[in-house]
């Protein structure tokens, strides 16, 4: 019986929910940045890449927390 009941409830809010416009499309902003970072490495050599991920390791101040 609480199955039905919930089944009722999920279709219920289903009804309710409204449409919202994208502001943001983060997985193409994703795929943009990967392919300008993947056009300016493919012009370097390896230690021109290692050197720009040092620099960059070291100007970077914003750090993930979990």
């Amino acid at each position: 019986m609480v199955t039905n009941n919930w089944k009722y409830v999920h279709q219920e809010n289903l009804k309710n929910m409204k449409t919202t416009e994208k502001t943001f499309d983060a997985v193409k902003f994703m795929r943009q940045e990967r392919d300008k970072l993947s056009e300016k490495l493919s012009k370097m050599t390896r230690e021109e890449i290692i050197e720009y991920f040092n620099k960059r390791k070291s100007q970077t101040s914003i750090k993930p927390s979990a």
